[in-house]
Parts: C-alpha cells; sequence; structure tokens
C-alpha cells in the first residue's frame, strides 16, 4: 500500500490569479507530479479546500467564504483524520492558504518589533489550534511543506508553481557525494559559530566564506554559487533581495538574487539562518529593494533547487557558538543530507532541538520558541535529495513496501514523542517587570559573556520577566541525533523566571537587534543565560 501525500489549495484564490490558460498549464503539471508520485510509491491526493465535490468525497464540508489559515487548518485536520497522510503539501503562498499569525514570544517595543510571527507550524501539528496558546502548535508532528506562488493581483506567472512540480516531478534522489562541496557564508562578527557549523556538518572549514572579506561581486563567492549545499549565516532584512555580512558597522552585501538568478544548479539544496530567509512578497511591492527584485527563497525554487529552508521574520543566532537558528538549519541540512525527505528533515530538527536543550535540565527561552515557530519549508517535503539505503530486499516492489513501513514506523515514533514533549513543556506565564536594583543586579551576574559592542546595545535596568512553571521532570539521557546526548541526575525546578533584555540599532537602514535572556531561580540565582544576534 503506497504512502499518502495530502495536497490542499483554494481553487477561488488561484482563479482570482491565474488565468484559465495558466490554470491549466498547472493543472497539467499538477497531473504529471502525481504521477511521478505513484511511481515513487506515493498516492498523492489533491484536494482544493472551497471544492464542494472534491471535499464531499472526502467526506469533510468544503470551505466557504473568505478562507482564514484557522478555517484551513480545520479542513486539513479533517482530512488527515480520513487518509492518514505521511505528507502535507500547501499549495500555494499567503494569499491562497494563510500563514498563521501567532504571538512572537520574543517581541519587545525596543528590540524584537515582530508583534506576531508568520507561521506553518499549526498546520504541522495534529493538535487543535487554540490562539495565544502556544503548546498547541509549537512542536510538529506532520511533515509539511509549502509550494508557494508570488502574492499579486490577475494574470500571475504560473511558473512559479509550475517550476517546483516540476521539479519534484522529475527528481531522483542522488549520492550524497552529489553535495559534497557547499557555498556556504557566515558575518565576519560571527565566525566563531559559523566555523561550529561547518563542523557539524563535516564540511571542510576552510570553504567558510567569511564576509567581509568576501562580498557577492568577490570571483570566489560568485563561482561558489554553483555548488550544490548552500547555507548563509548572514543577515537578512524585510522585502529585501539580498543577504548581508558584518564587520563592526560595515554590512556588505554578500548574496543578491539578481546574481543568483540563473546560477542555481537543479537539485541544490539551500537553507538560510539569515532574518526574513524564506520572506516571499512581490518585486512590484514599493517597499521592496531593490525595486524590481526577486526575493532570494523563491530565486532559488525558481533555478531548481529542491526547497528552501528559512525563517519568515527576524531569526535569532549564536555570536561566537551555535544557537537557535543556527540549530535548526544545520541539523535540518544534515538530517537531508543523511537520506530523510525534506518535511522529516524538517520536523526533527525542530523535535530534536526541543530534547537538546530540555534534556539537558534546561526550559525552552522565549527566542527558542521563536525560532521553533518561525522556521519554514519551501518545497515538495516528500523529496529525498540523498539516496537512502537500500532495503536487503530483491525486487522493486517489496522494497518499495519496506520504505512505507518504515516511513509509517517513523512518523508513529515521531508523533508520540511530540505528544510527550508537549506534555513536559512548562507554562509560560507573564509575570510584572523586575525592579530596576533587582535587574540590574541579575545583569551584572552574566555581564563578562558580553562583548562592549554589544552592551550597547541593553540597558541593565530595563528588563521584562516570565515564569516557566511546571512540574518536576527527571533529566534523562536523550539521543538527539546530531546535536548531543545530554545525561543529567538534576530535576526541573517547578518554577524559575525568565529575564530578557534587548535592544536595537538602525545601521544601513537596516536594524540590528540583541536579545539576552536569563533564566533564574526563585532566589535570582542564574541557570542559564545566552546573548543572541538577530540575523
Amino acid at each position: 500500500m503506497p504512502s499518502i501525500k495530502l495536497s490542499v489549495t483554494v481553487r477561488s484564490a488561484l482563479v482570482a490569479k491565474y488565468t484559465p490558460a495558466a490554470l491549466s498549464k498547472i493543472d497539467t503539471a499538477m497531473a504529471a507530479w502525481i504521477k511521478a508520485d505513484l511511481a515513487r510509491g506515493i498516492r498523492t491526493v489533491h484536494v482544493a479546500l472551497d471544492d464542494s465535490a472534491a471535499m464531499t468525497a472526502q467526506g469533510v464540508a468544503p470551505l466557504k467564504g473568505k478562507v482564514s489559515a484557522q478555517k484551513a487548518k480545520r479542513a486539513i485536520d479533517a482530512l488527515a483524520k480520513k487518509l492518514a497522510p505521511e505528507y502535507i503539501v500547501i499549495f500555494g503562498g499567503d494569499d491562497v492558504i494563510p500563514y498563521f499569525r501567532v504571538k512572537n514570544p520574543s517581541h519587545d517595543p525596543n528590540g524584537d518589533t515582530d508583534v506576531t510571527v508568520a507561521t506553518d507550524n499549526p498546520y504541522a501539528s495534529s493538535r487543535t489550534y487554540r490562539a495565544g496558546a502556544i503548546k498547541s502548535y509549537l512542536i510538529p508532528d506532520r511533515v509539511v511543506g509549502r509550494i508557494p506562488d508570488l502574492p499579486g493581483a490577475a494574470n500571475a506567472d504560473p511558473l512559479w508553481l509550475i517550476t517546483p512540480l516540476k521539479t519534484a516531478t522529475a527528481w531522483t534522489p542522488k549520492p550524497v557525494s552529489f553535495y559534497g562541496s557547499a557555498y556556504a557564508t557566515c558575518c565576519d562578527a560571527w565566525k566563531s559559530a559559523g566555523l561550529a557549523t561547518m563542523r557539524y556538518l563535516s564540511l571542510p572549514t576552510a570553504d567558510l566564506m567569511i564576509s567581509p572579506p568576501t562580498i557577492d561581486a568577490t570571483a570566489t563567492a560568485r563561482g561558489r554559487l554553483a555548488r550544490t549545499l548552500h547555507f548563509t549565516k548572514c543577515h537578512g532584512s524585510q522585502i529585501d533581495a539580498s543577504f548581508y555580512g558584518q564587520k563592526g558597522n560595515s554590512y556588505p552585501q554578500i548574496l543578491f538574487s539578481g546574481t543568483l538568478a540563473g546560477q542555481v544548479v537543479p537539485g541544490t539544496l539551500p537553507a538560510a539562518m539569515c532574518c526574513y530567509g524564506a520572506q516571499v512578497y512581490s518585486p512590484s511591492d514599493p517597499a521592496a529593494r531593490p525595486a524590481g527584485a526577486l526575493p532570494i527563497s523563491m530565486t532559488y525554487l525558481r533555478g531548481g533547487a529542491v526547497g528552501f529552508m528559512g525563517a519568515t521574520e527576524i531569526a535569532w543566532v549564536g555570536p561566537q557558538i551555535m544557537m537557535c537558528a543556527d540549530w535548526i538549519v544545520a541539523a535540518y541540512l544534515k538530517k537531508a543530507l543523511a537520506g530523510a525527505s525534506l518535511g522529516r528533515a524538517m520536523m526533527e530538527s525542530k523535535q530534536d532541538y526541543v530534547q537538546y536543550v530540555t534534556g539537558q535540565g534546561q526550559r525552552l527561552d522565549t527566542a527558542d520558541e521563536k525560532t521553533m515557530i518561525e522556521f519554514v519549508l519551501l518545497g515538495d517535503p516528500s523529496l529525498h535529495p540523498v539516496a537512502s539505503p537500500a532495503p536487503a530486499v530483491r525486487t522493486r516492489s517489496a522494497a518499495a513496501a519496506v520504505e512505507t513501513a518504515q516511513r509509517g514506523e517513523r512518523r508513529i515514533a515521531r508523533a508520540a514523542l511530540a505528544a510527550q514533549v508537549t506534555r513536559e513543556l512548562p507554562e509560560r506565564v507573564s509575570a510584572r517587570a523586575p525592579a530596576a536594583a533587582t535587574a540590574k543586579k541579575i545583569f551584572a551576574a552574566v555581564a563578562g559573556m558580553l562583548e562592549k559592542s554589544d552592551q550597547q546595545f541593553l540597558e541593565p535596568a530595563r528588563a521584562r520577566a516570565s515564569k516557566l512553571v511546571s512540574a518536576p521532570v527527571a533529566a534523562r539521557a536523550v539521543a538527539t541525533r546530531g546535536l548531543a546526548s545530554a545525561v543529567g541526575t538534576t530535576r526541573q525546578l517547578a518554577e524559575s523566571v525568565e529575564y530578557t533584555w534587548t535592544g536595537s540599532k538602525i545601521v544601513d537602514g537596516r536594524q540590528h537587534v540583541r536579545l539576552l535572556t536569563v533564566e533564574a531561580d526563585a532566589a535570582g540565582n542564574v541557570l542559564r543565560s545566552r546573548l543572541l544576534h538577530s540575523a
């Protein structure tokens, strides 16, 4: 019995954007995609959530009126209950099936100005969505990816949807050697963490391009665009077609979508730690920089990349060691290179990160929570960049049966893990901001970890606070498949307090933010502290 892939869209939204001739071309590409999937042992069920006949045939009520994220999730949940899919594809961009907009856990008007986070995480959770209840969508237990198109009015270019479909239709998993060399960039300010990422991915550290001195126009950087494994640990900016390096107050352009266009090798596997790395916007948007330039994420997909993984909002990274976005992105790439599908690599990277943190007797802080929510996968989640080891059976049909069974077993195990991890998460409760003297005292206890340039962002007397409340849970050994193994005998506290300091500066028109988080017990003893930079 083949695996099931559920693909969902909203037909009326597509009709509003595309001409009948364009829709016919999209439908033809869709039919070829479905046929190719069947040959791979995957039965793809494509359903328009507002199609009365198609939804009724599945025993689910069609959507009526304006489609919201909550409406779409309820319909997807009902379809998933009927079909038990191994993969879910959201077909279309934010104006077809909307992203959820959820509360930003690390929001601060003086620092992280993202009030909400655009996310597909609730679609990737089988739990009932409850606005304001982050545990209802924080931990994914479904394999989800989005095949996006550009937002826009009528007469849109159908190739934004057709090209990813054709990439998926023609795709054959490659030997891992296909991804043997990388286009890898990192800000000079973060090179220690960038080098750690290279070592984690078993890549030569000498291949990491530091920016500056490396910039978009550098021959080495342009020459390496033809490599098939891409990761970028640099700065991104809202509605901006470039990524930027950093050294001091210098922020040179390290990658421009116009440079990338035409240079993407089909099958490229890209991911970015950058702020707004996965943003999808219209080049005609009056705020776009530069005017008319395409988003980097869509340039990769249009060039034949298997997918793109990145953040929708301001992202948090480690300046000296890997933190937050560094771990999520690096683990995603490592799992994909080990033979996982793109969607499984995405889901497991998030689940394993939570295990990594909690396995050390620690709690997720607000930066961790935002990271879990904001990273999305653009592309078909069922694609395997690298061929998995072949089962030891004689026939192709037997091999397909073994692979399908293993896939089902993994999904069951991962769903159980997600449920367990979710149960163990503490409740975050709002707390009164600490008195200035208390804030200064706790800030002073960790100030030694801050560079002078970082301290200039933060005001010691001004902190926010929240309580983390949970029943005591014994720390345990956790196999995290590549992050680390944490073994402990201590027990989590029933209650702790998280203090946060944030601050931002505008440099060359781009916002740069610092976030200091400190977890302390009731007596003010520091349990965990971290300084994060916005990417």
